[in-house]
């Protein structure tokens, strides 16, 4: 092997080192980025700014690189607060398409339990509920504290109306 292929070879090899540092590096701060956004985003729901929130959301999304089930399920949560049911659920029910861990998915079919609880689909919402602890067991008391939180925000909506 030549001096001068050894040379090449190595700066070729410095050359790649240095691009894959530098991709580590950018993904790092996108990721940083990203899960700033969805601090921010969660913030915003505790401050009920909930369409503030979504946007939020969806921009952690972005700077995700694309559609992440969290954020999407952030951005559903958000909707579910500002009472867009039906948006909420549509946007639960992909971050579920996207999530690839059984944890994952169990969380989302939790929250689209809450969500048609609140809507007023009790049958969809039970099986959505029995699917997150057939994907973890561990969901059991989650889902529990899930469904009565929705039937209570559910009830007290029905109940305001009345109350004026």
């Amino acid at each position: 092997m030549s001096l001068r292929f050894r040379a090449f070879s190595t700066l070729t090899a410095l050359a790649l080192t240095c691009a894959v540092s530098s991709a580590w590096a950018e993904d790092a701060i996108v990721r940083e980025d990203s899960l700033r956004a969805m601090q921010r985003a969660e913030l915003l729901i505790q401050q009920k700014q909930f369409k503030s929130a979504a946007a939020a959301f969806e921009r952690a999304s972005e700077l995700a690189g694309g559609s992440c089930p969290e954020c999407l399920l952030g951005t559903a949560r958000a909707y579910r607060g500002a009472g867009e049911l039906d948006a909420a659920i549509q946007v639960t029910r992909m971050a579920l398409s996207l999530s690839a861990s059984p944890d994952g998915r169990a969380r989302a079919y939790d929250q689209l339990g809450s969500i048609l609880t609140l809507k007023g689909d009790m049958d969809s919402a039970r099986k959505a509920f029995q699917k997150a602890v057939e994907l973890d067991g561990r969901m059991a008391g989650q889902v529990r504290s899930s469904m009565a939180q929705a039937l209570l925000m559910r009830a007290s909506s029905a109940a305001a109306p009345a109350l004026q």
